[in-house]
């Protein structure tokens, strides 16, 4: 099957052609920006709309995810998390090994100094993350999936919560208003909460995705209803010419662009390596597990900080999300770690049901300094990367698909995005 190409909206006085490699929020939101900028768009993935790490998240519009993972102290705090059999970390030690450079660089960001430079950057792309996931999903089929609501992070008790007086402090500095909440108010907000979670704080200005999958399937559905392409199918290589990159080879045929944009998450880098673009891009593996039939009432999303993982009230039951594992991404999914998160369902909500269970594992595209990349290839300025958002790919989609849909038009774009530049490794 050949799919060029060769005649494009430029032609007719269009914006030309552009393919979005990845089927994900980040990809889906791209392609839409693109088309409302008068580009005929194609969306290629292996797999269907949203069934990547778009499938398995917390679902959580966190405009106050901007606090890296490796902070101060994390270095000492590592033998502890990885002994605890119902901590948030689990690693290969030979994966790691084989990986070392990329670990010590990781943890090297976790200085104070280097923490603030990158929540500052982060904070650029969650900012407002609700409204951009309001405004992208408007008159879409993903419109359904989206709400506006209060993210609580819980705690057992208030010293708990000063004890991360670092994150907090950041979070402030930022202007991400938080509200403190004391035991009984708590109660009535959450009345299934565990009764040894004693302490809150409220974050307003916030949302989740009633299902991240169909929110991303219907954003994909209306762009296709638009006149877009989307083709299944595993994009290869690229044929070069005279002026670089123009097509893109995938197993059911050779497509032409005049601009191609790679989101695709943990797999972007088998192309990025054929353009020269050495990224030292890994696969953080995440878990869940969905209890339909509960039995229980969630009113808030949650950061359940104990265990490091996100309960979400989803509309096909209460989601736990989270632990950061470091394997192979060809390793199978650990039960283990599925367990662990139906055991902190227990501890969670104690009058649960928790028969009824589904569970997933999928790889969170993740880099170095926690920073995602955005922007045009060197040497290959038609193809543009937008990848490597690690725990908040779902949080800042919408806006990196319109910051990117910027780019690729040539307009001008009101943020300074330089500490996300592809060649800064």
């Amino acid at each position: 099957m050949n799919m060029q190409t060769k005649s494009t909206p430029r032609e007719n006085g269009g914006a030309g052609h552009a393919v979005v490699v990845g089927a994900g929020i980040i990809g889906a939101a791209t392609a839409l920006n693109l088309q409302r900028r008068g580009f005929e768009v194609t969306i290629i993935d292996a797999l269907p709309p949203g069934e990547g790490a778009s499938f398995g998240n917390a679902g959580i519009a966190a405009r106050c995810a901007i606090v890296p993972v490796p902070v101060p102290g994390i270095l000492k705090k590592l033998p502890a998390m990885l002994l605890d059999p119902m901590g948030p970390l689990s690693m290969d030690f030979l994966h790691v090994a084989r990986n070392a450079k990329w670990f010590i660089d990781y943890l090297r960001h976790g200085r104070a100094s280097e923490v603030e430079r990158i929540a500052a950057e982060l904070f650029k792309l969650t900012d407002g993350s609700i409204d951009e996931h309001l405004e992208l999903a408007r008159d879409t089929g993903g419109a359904p999936w989206v709400t506006e609501s209060d993210y609580l992070y819980i705690y057992p008790k208030r010293s708990d919560f000063e004890a991360e007086a670092f994150a907090w402090d950041i979070r402030r500095r930022h202007g991400i208003e938080h509200v403190e909440v004391g035991q009984a108010e708590l109660r009535e907000m959450e009345p299934d909460l565990a009764a040894n979670f004693t302490f809150a704080v409220r974050l307003p200005q916030h949302g989740f995705a009633l299902d991240p999958a169909k929110l991303v399937k219907g954003l994909v559905e209306t762009f296709q209803k638009r006149g877009g392409r989307l083709l299944q199918a595993k994009a290869q290589a690229f044929e070069f010419g005279a002026e670089g990159a123009h097509s893109l080879i995938t197993e059911a045929g050779t497509i032409a662009f005049d601009r191609l944009v790679i989101a695709a998450g943990a797999w972007s880098t088998t192309l990025t390596k054929q353009l020269g673009a050495r990224i030292p891009l890994i696969s953080e593996r995440g878990y869940h597990i969905q209890f339909r039939d509960s039995g229980i009432r969630q009113n808030h999303p949650m950061m359940v900080t104990s265990g490091k993982y996100v309960a979400t009230p989803m509309a096909d039951g209460l989601r736990l999300a989270g632990i950061v594992e470091f394997k192979p991404m060809s390793a199978p999914p650990d039960p283990r770690l599925t367990e662990r998160l139906k055991r902190h369902a227990r501890l969670l909500f104690p009058s649960a049901e928790l028969e009824n269970a589904e569970t997933w594992m999928g790889h969170r595209p993740s880099l170095p300094d926690s920073l995602p990349v955005i922007g045009a290839v060197p040497g290959h300025p038609n193809v543009f990367l937008a990848f490597g958002h690690q725990h908040i790919g779902l949080s800042t989609g919408p806006r990196t698909g319109r910051l990117v849909a910027q780019l690729v038009a040539g307009e001008q774009v009101n943020e300074d995005l330089s500490a996300f530049r592809v060649d800064r490794f």
